[in-house]
């Protein structure tokens, strides 16, 4: 696939630096012994090698270089690349060429090893992501690479790299004292289930409280004390601290974090403890899947329902899905724990190609939660809390227990317009509406993050001061109960209040020391979180989410809200679900007030092989951007054109968000069965395509998002 069909924007191939003065944790490539046996020479220079090199940066070519040394494949060294050096590592491809070619600048004491590289070749292939982009992923900490990190009092590489991830691997280091952690009877049941597995994929399926992380962290000891690493992802940054509290309470160790909020000094020696086989858990976001371990021994993908997996800016992939393969790759268990698993998880158990268990009850004397509908066409009310709801979250107030209210809209109203003609303000770079953030008193576009205050006047009839937000936000809802129940402690809770680890801490906190009567929040909330003390979870708007275009609008929803309920009675005190809709007799309030848990599941699963929709079958989108909407749409209908055995080709389209970050944009969408491999075919499509530089295209295998 040329390197075109990705961002052709990020032109940036990852520079080291530009100053070429060797650092001694790397080695000159002309001055050296040989590191290793070569699987890639195809020819000598003048008693130099031809190696080949792949890049980190938008490429899937291999460039040629000279050293005089045998390299083995995986090896990271540095080249000349243009005017900068940029890194690589050494591919076995086999190199003829007649060029001038220059030299490997430095080699560095790291290589990424066979699996890594086979994982890449991999999801490259089937995302049609280019390889030098995977690449980027993997040697993605730059200051294990740097001069000037590079600098110790050591002379020995070797030496360095053992050093540098001591101290981060000492914790974990006595992993035959690891406690044992109590479980039921059925928990051991499930344990004993994972354990007979073997490395086939297991779906680890449990109403929320049943107890599936213990279970899965039993699991995890067992590896551990077999000296090996294990890999747990989540789909949010703010559940990493409940899962790093339960690994220091039950063995005794801190784990390694790889995420965005990490520090550099502290990515650094993560990346060094994983790629020199230093024992330990690691907990990440999904980029910690491209992490070069060097022994993993088993990977858990909890919440592995969450669309979050899904990676959409600079490369589309699934990080649950590429978790699957890279356990096959390295013969290892993986361990997929949801409450509401995915529609193809489900699948994939019920027809034997996983594992499965299912826990279909609180752990202890916990109970479910019960569920009640609020219809708001028999109920007057004055807001967006109808009397009913405010009721019980007073009564819920008088027992000094805690509520959670669940809205899943950021700001204070999604729309702001004239009541004097009707005129919304969108945003000039995108097609969406302007978010009024009250907090800040701005609109905000949560595309590109464009601000501007409201007008104090309207610019299609002139009308002063007659901009109104309208439609809820949390900060409205926040007015709203604080107007209503002045005596209430509240917080709210967000991607905009929850940015950083201080503030995550500090909300969690107030919410376990009971300093807190309400929060509000957003599905931030919604998650694998344990607050012992809320008994009340209020839906203000259950109908949202429900329609639309995607196909799986239906099931995101019932995973949100059964994960939203699944935070109330956790402890001895039964909770409560009251959730506000317009329409109380949709088949989904019947399927999520069953006691049978694969009830919606089943449904689901009909409805979609009746209409032949994914998981029956194989969907892939292209999206075509660019600057110039006329070449874009001229671009995108010449690719609608296309005649492709067994494709069926909707589109083009404009996108629902035409206009996103300047950029027009067309969408394509392939449906094939799937037996058809459709990554190839569309390989084969773009090869023989030529593509302006000004035109951009995304590939999207498997999209979970249509907009």
């Amino acid at each position: 696939m040329k390197y075109f069909l990705q961002e052709q924007q990020e032109r940036s191939v990852f520079p080291v630096h530009e100053d070429s003065s060797s650092g001694v944790n790397e080695t000159d490539c002309r001055k050296e012994e040989p590191l290793g046996d070569s699987l890639n020479i195809e020819e000598e220079r003048n008693g130099s090698a031809v190696v080949a090199v792949l890049p980190v940066g938008p490429f899937d070519a291999v460039f040629s270089y000279l050293c005089d040394r045998q390299l083995a494949p995986g090896t990271v060294v540095e080249v000349p690349f243009g005017r900068q050096f940029i890194l690589g590592v050494v591919l076995d491809d086999k190199i003829k060429t007649d060029i001038k070619l220059k030299s490997i600048k430095k080699i560095f004491p790291h290589n990424i090893g066979d699996t890594s590289l086979a994982f890449l070749q991999w999801v490259s292939a089937y995302t049609l992501i280019p390889r030098g982009n995977l690449l980027k992923m993997i040697l993605a900490e730059k200051s294990v690479f740097s001069s000037k990190a590079s600098r110790k009092k050591s002379s020995d590489p070797s030496e360095q790299t053992e050093a540098s991830v001591n101290s981060s691997a000492q914790s974990s280091s006595d992993s035959k004292a690891l406690a044992e952690l109590t479980l039921s009877t059925t928990q051991l049941e499930v344990l004993e289930s994972i354990r007979s597995n073997g490395s086939k994929p297991f779906l680890l399926q449990g109403v929320t409280g049943s107890g599936k992380t213990e279970v899965y962290l039993s699991a995890v000891r067992d590896v551990l004390r077999s000296q090996k690493q294990v890999l747990i992802l989540f789909p949010e940054i703010a559940l990493t601290n409940q899962i790093i509290d339960r690994i220091e309470k039950y063995f005794g160790i801190t784990p390694v974090i790889w995420n965005s909020m990490v520090s550099p000094k502290n990515r650094r020696s993560a990346w060094l403890q994983a790629i020199s086989g230093g024992e330990g858990i690691f907990v990440g976001a999904r980029s910690a899947l491209f992490l070069p371990f060097r022994d993993l021994g088993m990977i858990v993908v909890d919440e592995e329902h969450d669309s979050s997996y899904k990676q959409e800016e600079g490369g589309f992939y699934n990080a649950r899905d590429m978790a699957i393969v890279l356990g096959h790759l390295r013969k290892i268990p993986v361990i997929l724990s949801s409450a509401t698993p995915s529609l193809e998880s489900y699948i994939n158990a019920k027809n034997g190609k996983y594992g499965h268990a299912s826990m279909e009850s609180r752990f202890g004397t916990s109970q479910m939660p019960s569920i009640h509908l609020i219809d708001m066409k028999q109920n007057k009310y004055d807001g967006f809390i109808s009397p009913l709801l405010l009721r019980v979250i007073k009564n819920t107030m008088e027992k000094k227990e805690q509520s959670l209210i669940y809205l899943n809209r950021r700001g204070y109203s999604p729309i702001t317009l004239c009541k004097s003609c009707g005129e919304k303000i969108a945003c000039p770079n995108c097609t969406s509406w302007l978010v009024y953030h009250k907090n800040i008193d701005k609109m905000i576009c949560h595309y590109c993050n464009h601000r501007a205050k409201i007008p104090s006047k309207c610019a299609i009839c002139g009308a002063e001061d007659s901009m109104i937000p309208f439609g809820p936000g949390i900060e409205r809802v926040l007015d709203e109960l604080q107007e209503k129940l002045p005596e209430a402690k509240i917080e709210i809770a967000s991607s905009d209040t929850m940015s950083s680890d201080k503030n995550i801490s500090q909300l969690f906190d107030k919410i376990h020391n009971n300093e807190v009567d309400i929060i509000i929040g957003t599905q931030i909330l919604a998650k694998g979180h344990h607050f012992p003390n809320i008994t009340l979870v209020g839906i203000v708007d259950g109908d949202l989410g429900l329609y639309g275009a995607d196909i799986r609008a239906s099931e995101k929803t019932y995973q949100l809200i059964n994960q939203v309920a699944g935070r109330a009675g956790r402890a001895e005190k039964k909770g409560k679900i009251l959730i506000q809709t317009f329409n109380p007799a949709h088949s989904f309030y019947s399927a999520l007030q069953s006691p049978d848990p694969n009830y919606f599941m089943d449904m689901e699963m009909a409805v979609r092989k009746e209409s032949d929709l994914p998981p029956f079958s194989k969907f892939a989108a292209v999206i075509i951007s660019g600057t110039n909407k006329e070449l874009t749409e001229k671009i995108a209908k010449e690719l609608g054109k296309a005649k492709i055995n067994d494709v069926i080709l909707m589109g083009p389209a404009p996108a629902p968000i035409f206009l996103l970050r300047g950029r027009t944009r067309w969408r394509i969408l392939l449906k094939t069965s799937k037996k058809t491999t459709i990554n190839n075919l569309i390989r084969e499509w773009f090869s023989a395509t030529k593509i302006p530089k000004n035109v951009k295209i995304q590939i999207d295998i498997d999209p979970i998002s249509f907009l």
